[in-house]
């Protein structure tokens, strides 16, 4: 898959179809779009395009109230390339593409820049400047410039609308079940593998210290987990928190990898969150948290046992 981030080094390809979209959590939702672009481009003979922005729009424009974003940009692009896209244009969302009308933006950069033939959206698509372009805009400069659009969606499961907000909103309940029922995937936080205070150790289970990269943390809390390395998943369970037990002041995420004893130190890794066991809490000494760990770990490989 080809990424471009200038425009300038983008040759002219047959019969371009492109979608346009943040493709925040690249979510069932979003797949369905992508596979709408790539099906029509295939139709055609063309070539299937997605458009995105680094950073996030909202994390440039409004960034005290801008979403946390469930993927890190590295793993946005990756699942956009499992996708079987052509390419993924990265447009560098400034102050002066802020200011851009949804009628010029249309004009200038995706029938001008690119030569779109056709072009997918979202049902909820909002471009152009103070997001004033919409799916009925869209398909609006499609009658009046002379390309074809698809709008796709509303998609839904289990009754609820796929959507990126209520990925976060599910995630914020710590229920990571309904969010991977809208992800089609379960959601994971990525990051190195730090040295923390190692208290894990002193009670019988060490840890892994992840520093999570992923801005959208579910809640503090026990969770069953899968640790992804390079060389495969490896069941375990996972402490957020602050560890009120030893008075700790920050907040971390704690990985216990059963059966292992690798050191992996400075490795960059994905934590799968499965499913939450347990709010935190503060316990009256390590004995008595120690006895709580053991039971959470009956627990978490129940739950390991059928994900």
């Amino acid at each position: 898959m080809e990424i471009i981030r200038d425009l300038k080094l983008l040759s002219r390809h047959p019969y371009p179809v492109v979608t346009l979209g943040n493709f925040d959590g690249v979510h069932l939702g979003h797949r369905a779009i992508l596979k709408a672009t790539m099906d029509r481009a295939r139709a055609a003979g063309g070539t299937a395009f997605a458009i995105t922005f680094e950073p996030h729009p909202e994390k440039f424009l409004f960034p005290d109230r801008a979403p946390r974003l469930i993927l890190v940009p590295e793993d946005k692009l990756e699942f956009l390339r499992l996708s079987g896209l052509d390419g993924v244009i990265v447009f560098d969302f400034t102050r002066e593409l802020s200011l851009v009308p949804p009628r010029e933006f249309v004009r200038d950069y995706l029938l001008d820049r690119i030569g779109a033939r056709e072009v997918v959206i979202g049902h909820s698509v909002n471009f152009g400047h103070k997001r004033a372009g919409n799916a009925a805009v869209m398909v609006e400069l499609g009658r009046e410039l002379g390309f074809d659009t698809a709008v796709v969606g509303p998609v839904k499961v289990a009754g609820m609308e796929v959507s990126s907000t209520k990925i976060r909103e599910l995630i914020s309940t710590g229920d990571m079940r309904g969010a991977a029922k809208l992800l089609g995937r379960y959601h994971f936080l990525h990051g190195p593998v730090v040295h923390g205070r190692e208290r894990g150790r002193t009670i019988g289970f060490p840890t892994a210290n992840i520093q999570s990269e992923t801005e959208c943390i579910p809640p503090d809390g026990v969770y069953a987990t899968r640790v992804v390395l390079e060389d495969g998943a490896f069941a375990s369970i996972t402490n957020i928190g602050m560890r009120p037990t030893f008075n700790e002041d920050a907040r971390s995420v704690e990985a216990h990898i059963f059966d292992f004893n690798r050191d992996i130190y400075g490795q960059r890794v994905k934590l799968e969150l499965i499913e939450r066991i347990r709010g935190e809490k503060k316990f009256e000494s390590a004995e008595a948290l120690r006895k709580q760990i053991a039971m959470d770990l009956d627990k978490a490989h129940e739950i390991l046992a059928t994900a």
